[in-house]
């Protein structure tokens, strides 16, 4: 039997198992007048904190739209990608479902079977951040409207530090690498990384190097195999940087040996003037940071580069998952899904959210209850524009072979141009993007 075949009967037995089909696209009315949703999600049920989060919104929905009726389904982790394919295959998909921006749910976005959102998102898109509303299709389109945002490069700032040092935040490649002989002369280490894991330097700092150096429309090229390819000297000058960094001594000792977590506690120890990781690491900070130092942590993103090609102080940014509508619904039935869309992404959602420590998308509705390192997250990433970050639009299996080539390149194994040669082959052979 081939692929489609079984994916065919996947979905068949998903349907005997949870008695569930889904139709989509009709007007559906219950017999009180409401207009129905069926809706599947992604949710653990057995977080606790989570879901009660979850149905918070849901009951501060339905409290104001009573016109509406949710339906939900719930799975989690691969049981909710499994069905949702062997859905998509058999074309019974519900009328709203879970979606994340980039490959993960590609299979489903990419069929045609998901409604482009940009014509609900257009007169509301300046309540959320620009990062948040980067194209998610091939022409633009937006198949979910993220409920947040995460940024896979911060560099974290410990201000106090640097006024000791008598130094300032610096503005270029060559201003970062000068201060080193001082901050290392102190005793400090200048850029507080680890890279154990391989995945660190390709997405907490490669990612970003990459967007301004060659900028959007370059790596989607270069993904494509469109006219650009990842030997281009777009890619490996974003290469070289990290090499000279690393003959310069600006990373931590041992960057490629230290096993995750290693940098943030050099870091909260105030051992690094700089610290560069996800914005994950927020919430990390704003336990370990002690209330004097969280006043001096800034949020930056890496210096400018020369000759940039990309968006000038742009960080790499994955946004956020969220809803996404079934593309054969119109009329009544859309509104109403949209209603519900922006309602679990929006303002009133995203206000119930932040009380689970959540950064949403929308900008402006953190308060000053908020930790003070939540809300400096908030502020970096409703200012700063965002590019790709590179294995969540490239397969993931390519990142076998260019996160070790980093890491022979840093010690002086291969060079920045062969690092690019091998990840291009790959790409060329194997990544789907190039099918």
């Amino acid at each position: 039997m081939n692929f489609f075949g079984r994916l065919m009967c996947a979905a068949l037995a998903v349907a005997v198992v949870t008695g569930t089909v889904f139709a989509g696209g009709g007007r559906e009315e219950a017999d009180d007048g409401t207009v129905k949703l069926e809706i599947f999600h992604y949710l653990d049920l057995a977080d606790n904190t989570e879901a009660e989060n979850f149905q918070a919104v849901v009951r501060a929905f339905q409290e104001k739209h009573p016109e509406i009726r949710l339906e939900f389904d719930y799975l989690f982790d691969e049981a909710y990608h499994n069905r949702l394919q062997a859905m998509a295959v058999a074309q019974q998909l519900p009328d709203v479902l879970f979606l994340w921006p980039d490959k993960r749910t590609g299979h489903v976005t990419g069929s045609g079977l998901i409604k482009d959102l940009r014509p609900w998102i257009e007169p509301v898109r300046d309540q959320f951040a620009p990062a948040a509303l980067v194209p998610q299709g091939p022409n633009g389109e937006i198949w979910e409207l993220p409920e947040q945002i995460t940024t896979t490069h911060v560099m974290y700032t410990n201000d106090r530090l640097l006024k000791e040092l008598g130094l300032t935040f610096p503005e270029t490649l060559e201003e970062l690498i000068a201060q080193g002989e001082v901050i290392r002369a102190a005793g400090y280490t200048p850029i507080a990384m680890d890279n154990g894991g391989g995945w660190q330097m390709q997405s907490t700092l490669l990612s970003t190097l990459v967007e301004r150096t060659g900028g959007r429309e370059w790596i989607e090229r270069a993904a494509a195999g469109r006219g650009a390819a990842f030997t281009d000297p777009q890619f490996v000058r974003a290469l070289e940087v990290i090499q000279v960094l690393f003959q310069e001594e600006m990373f931590s000792p041992g960057l490629n040996q230290a096993e995750y977590g290693q940098a943030m506690t050099a870091f909260v120890n105030d051992r690094a003037v700089y610290f560069i990781d996800g914005g994950w690491r927020t919430r990390n900070l704003a336990t370990e940071l002690t209330p004097e130092q969280q006043k001096t942590t800034s949020y930056n993103v890496f210096p400018r580069l020369p000759d940039e090609q990309g968006q000038p102080g742009a960080t790499s940014i994955v946004p956020g998952t969220g809803h996404g509508m079934n593309a054969n619904l119109t009329g009544e039935k859309a509104e109403a899904a949209w209603t519900w869309i922006y309602f679990f992404a929006g303002p009133e959602g995203s206000r119930i959210k932040a009380e689970q420590g959540w950064v949403p998308a929308v900008v402006g509705i953190l308060d000053d209850s908020a930790p003070l390192m939540t809300r400096k997250l908030a502020d970096f990433l409703a200012v700063t524009p965002g590019g790709y970050v590179i294995d969540s639009i490239m397969d993931a299996e390519g990142m076998a072979v260019l996160q070790p080539a980093l890491q022979e390149m840093m010690f002086g194994a291969i060079s920045p141009q062969e690092v690019a040669r091998r990840y291009e082959n790959w790409v060329a052979a194997n990544d789907s993007s190039r099918r």
